[in-house]
């Protein structure tokens, strides 16, 4: 402990970059319609620019994402993202799960639960506000929190990029624009690929995006944002203690000879209208489609499905100054719907055989959602209060067991309430708060791999109480908060003989956590960040199968997460970054009777930017685990047979590149 104090201190003293990166507390948020600066906000809100997320340049959210306090962004292989915050790896055996996503605006999570965050580009993302936390009052299911994603107008009239790196690794892409005070267009193009560091660890991702912006009035105006994917990408799949250790870049057997692998193709288009009345009253509603045809080969089956979705969220404020305190009111609802056509097969040799399963699947959400915001000076009182209703229906057409029929499932409407007080000392603040969130089985956990209903699977409740304080002292900026959530019929995954992934209700947990940010900037060409997070999560009452895992901690988080992060340069001329994470040891079981190995995660950038003629350039190389860190990263938990737990990282590697705008 006395070292991860010392560390700790050493980030108060540390850090560095001219360009502000992970914003604190001084940023404005609009996570809870507030438009506010964070300080002011009664709730855990951090945000990343785009500085940041280009800091590290991988082609994804991890380095950026792992900086914060709380979070733990894994990749299990290229392309297979995993997010934590605040210990949600329990029910998130792949892909991101009780974590709400929205992208423009646009709800980017399904009305099933699961979000496919493979689909983004980093070139499609230019700021990030995370809600770490229930945010249900305003976003409806979700214990863990709520990840705004948005894209913004460029400094100039495009970019253009370029890196290579290790395994085979490359990415280029190319955005530009044109604005005028009414119109307004950007086309952004990217293209990213890689070897892998494993056998059978390959990528390729290409996408296209298309936003435009008409102002129609003052007091109007229209946005579309159109996105396709192409994602293609390798499931290496789990080693055990054996394996692993006997070589680690190897793939699971049986992956590459069945092709084990992920295929998607994938449309979302969504338009925004934004109003502004009379200077009290306005409203932002979105109506969005995707669709996506999903090709799913694995060791012992073969998916293939063609999804179909729709739906909006729209919202009205209303602002009521009283005397020298203003009342802001929100109300709105949100609304989706999702039809999937899912066939099953047996896997022959990477190819499609007898058909297993078919299935017509139906995903209905609705959200009504209400807050009042009241500023009374140094005071400010926030409530919120929103009601969630989801429902599924799966129509098993053809079952090669002769198991047809409909099966429906239907989440009693829930309700979930937030309220925050805070006191603002001028610059920093204090605050409380206790809030209700609320998490059904997702479609995946509802309706399994090996094609079993889990009608019996109950949705997760928690209650999270939280305190905390942020703000700025000059050169010094702090975010501190202490947290307690009880998390009743939590959902842990394990794996049946196959390997296929099961869920079940864990009882109940007890999470109490202290996530720490600092930034430091003692010089106009240093900075020093920091963070630290202690996260105590452990079962409450859990027996399972005769064994009694009460007391154990979860499997997933590690109790001790540290980021230090120094940087030198100024806007112009040479510049360098390096950043290390140290995270302790993860349990991977139930019984606590295996864990990940702890490590220290070291990355380093420097460069060269300014200006050459009309045009501004960044040329660059750097490396990720520089200390050549042997590591599993993003492990598999309980897995029932086999002791596959291991995703193996990649050790040392290396890249360059460059990035020029106009």
């Amino acid at each position: 402990m006395y070292r991860i104090l010392l560390l700790l201190f050493l980030a108060g003293a540390l850090h560095a970059q001219t360009d502000t990166l992970y914003t604190l507390p001084g940023a404005t948020v609009t996570g809870f319609r507030d438009g506010v600066p964070g300080y002011r906000v009664g709730a855990s809100v951090s945000t990343l620019e785009p500085a940041e997320l280009e800091l590290i340049p991988t082609g994804d959210l991890l380095p950026a994402m792992n900086r914060l306090p709380g979070v733990r962004f894994e990749q299990r292989a290229p392309g297979s993202y995993r997010i934590s915050v605040r210990g949600s790896t329990l029910r998130s055996p792949f892909g991101v799960r009780n974590i709400k996503i929205y992208w423009n605006g646009i709800p980017f999570t399904e009305p099933g639960g699961d979000t496919q965050l493979n689909f983004l580009d980093i070139n499609n993302i230019d700021g990030v506000e995370l809600i770490r936390g229930p945010a249900g009052s305003l976003y409806g299911a979700g214990t863990a929190g709520t990840l705004l994603l948005a894209t913004d107008t460029l400094a100039g009239r495009g970019e253009a990029y370029t890196s290579y790196g290790s395994y085979g690794f490359f990415q280029a892409g190319a955005q530009v624009q044109s604005q005028s005070a009414t119109t307004g267009y950007q086309l952004r193009l990217a293209h990213q690929q890689t070897d892998g560091y494993r056998d059978h660890s390959a990528l390729s991702r290409q996408t296209a995006q298309l936003s435009t912006r008409w102002t129609a009035s003052p007091d109007r105006e229209l946005t579309l944002h159109a996105l396709y994917t192409r994602l293609g990408y390798d499931l290496p799949g789990g080693l055990n203690a054996e394996q692993y250790g006997e070589n680690r870049r190897q793939a699971r057997p049986g992956s590459a000879e069945t092709n084990a692998s992920i295929n998607y193709d994938n449309l979302l288009l969504g338009i925004t209208h934004n109003w502004r009345g009379d200077g009290r009253w306005s409203n932002q509603t979105t109506v969005y489609g995707t669709g996506f045809y999903f090709d799913h080969p694995f060791n012992f089956d073969y998916k293939r499905e063609t999804n179909l979705g729709v739906g909006g969220r729209t919202a009205f404020d209303y602002t009521l100054p009283l005397g020298r305190s203003v009342l802001k009111l929100s109300a709105g609802a949100e609304s989706q719907l999702q039809y999937r056509m899912a066939n099953n097969f047996g896997n022959e040799g990477g190819k499609p055989a007898e058909l297993n399963f078919s299935d017509e699947i139906t995903s209905r959400q609705q959200i009504l959602f209400t807050q009042a915001a009241y500023d009374l000076g140094d005071w400010r009182l926030a409530a919120g209060l929103s009601l969630s209703d989801l429902h599924y229906r799966v129509d098993r057409t053809f079952d090669g067991e002769g198991n047809t029929g409909i099966t429906e499932s239907d989440i009693a409407p829930v309700v979930s309430p937030r309220l925050s007080v805070l006191r603002d000392f001028g610059g920093y603040s204090v605050y409380a708060s206790v809030s209700s969130g609320f998490s059904p089985p997702t479609l995946d956990e509802f309706r399994t791999n090996e094609g079993s209903l889990n009608t019996g699977l109950a949705a997760e409740r928690g209650l999270n109480y939280e305190v905390g304080a942020k703000g700025a002292r000059g050169t010094f900026q702090y975010e501190l908060v202490l947290f307690y959530l009880r998390l009743d019929n939590a959902i842990s995954t394990y794996s049946d003989a196959r390997g296929t992934t099961l869920f079940r209700n864990a009882g109940n947990t007890d999470q109490r956590g202290v996530e720490l940010a600092l930034d430091y900037r003692p010089l106009d060409w240093l900075q020093v960040y920091g963070s630290y997070t202690w996260h105590d999560f452990a079962y409450d009452a859990y027996e399972r199968g005769g064994e009694d895992f009460s007391g154990n901690r979860l499997p997933g988080t590690a109790p001790h997460v540290v980021n230090l992060e120094v940087t030198a340069g100024r806007a112009e001329g040479f510049y360098a970054t390096v950043t290390e994470n140290y995270t302790d040891q993860i349990p991977l079981n139930d019984g606590n009777t295996v864990y990940g190995e702890s490590y220290h995660l070291v990355r380093a950038r420097a460069g060269w930017r300014g200006r050459l003629g009309a045009t501004r350039w960044d040329f660059f190389a750097g490396g990720s685990n520089l200390l050549d860190e042997v590591m599993s990263f993003g492990n598999d938990l309980n897995p029932q047979f086999g002791g596959r737990y291991y995703q193996p990282a990649p050790g040392r590697n290396w890249f360059v590149g460059a990035r020029v705008g106009w």
